[in-house]
């Protein structure tokens, strides 16, 4: 009995191996698996894993904004602290949330500091990120390409993406820089208006809200950054309205869940030549922006 076992224990390997050294092949050469529907996010993840990226006790979270507008230079130079940037385009604060949760179980941060604006409160939750959130900590920490086979996609779409891919440079703390030339600045998203509020508004600040809970609970401290906006968004006094009460309706949040909240919005300082669009920064006005937001954190990290 033992003998017919055996043999097509045999055949079922002779079979599976080929399938996985090729998918191994495909991996080395860097057609990484599908996770999430975000390119950043699933290539971020795999360099946070080949690095052995760990035990980040000063943690940066957040949108493009996080990603573009907090130099890591600046940071890794005045911190002695582990630092990382795990921020990814498009994140919503509801994103975050459930992101943070997960990250925390892994680095047990002391502090986390989330650079935004409103665009972190207009859409829905993307649930692909459940993907990753919810997969086993050695498919993420351990052995990525059993993603090719949990949340499967074709081989076509796996080499479509490696091709599609935005080309953006991270830095060595998964930070990037913008740096575009005026002639390149896409006039739609400079004149940009009436983003906010949505319907989804209110449901991302009940996440943030959770999220400053769940920190709180967890004796990590939570540093929400109100970065600056371009003069010209609030050019009509029911656009001033909207932003002044989204900056108290934030403050309220952390505050009062024990966090710390630090408002940059300052168009004396940032003026419209430090922008490429109303909300994301020059590399020129990160590093301006950074080095305020060091000389503050100095005040609140004990290092």
């Amino acid at each position: 009995m033992k003998k017919p076992i055996n043999r097509f224990l045999l055949k079922l390997l002779l079979f599976i191996m080929p399938v996985l050294v090729f998918f191994e092949v495909l991996f080395r050469l860097g057609f990484a698996p599908i996770v999430t529907d975000s390119t950043l996010f699933d290539l971020k993840m795999l360099a946070v894993q080949k690095h052995q990226v760990k035990n980040i006790k000063l943690l940066a979270m957040g949108s493009s904004i996080t990603l573009y507008e907090l130099n890591s230079d600046s940071m890794v130079q005045n911190f002695k602290l582990p630092y990382y940037n795990f921020a990814s385009w498009g994140l919503q604060m509801a994103d975050m949330n459930r992101l943070l949760n997960s990250l925390v179980k892994t680095n047990q941060p002391k502090y986390v500091v989330i650079c935004s604006s409103f665009p972190d409160f207009v859409s829905p939750p993307n649930n692909s990120y459940l993907n990753y959130i919810n997969a086993n900590s050695f498919i993420k920490d351990d052995f990525p390409e059993l993603f090719y086979f949990k949340n499967y996609n074709s081989i076509h779409q796996v080499i479509r993406r490696k091709f599609n891919t935005y080309p953006l440079s991270l830095d060595n703390w998964g930070g990037a820089s913008l740096s575009v030339k005026l002639r390149n600045v896409n006039s739609e998203k400079w004149n940009e208006h009436d983003i906010f509020p949505t319907k989804y508004t209110q449901a991302n600040y009940k996440a943030l809200d959770s999220l400053s809970a769940f920190l709180n609970e967890q004796k990590i401290k939570l540093i929400f950054v109100q970065v600056p906006i371009k003069k010209s968004y609030t050019n009509t006094d029911r656009s001033k309205q909207l932003i002044l009460a989204h900056f108290d309706s934030c403050k309220s949040i952390v505050e009062g869940k024990g966090g710390i909240y630090l408002n940059y919005y300052n168009p004396t300082i940032f003026t419209d030549s430090l922008f490429i669009d109303q909300y994301h920064l020059q590399q020129a006005g990160s590093t301006i922006l950074t080095s305020e937001i060091v000389a503050d954190l100095k005040k609140i990290i004990k290092q």
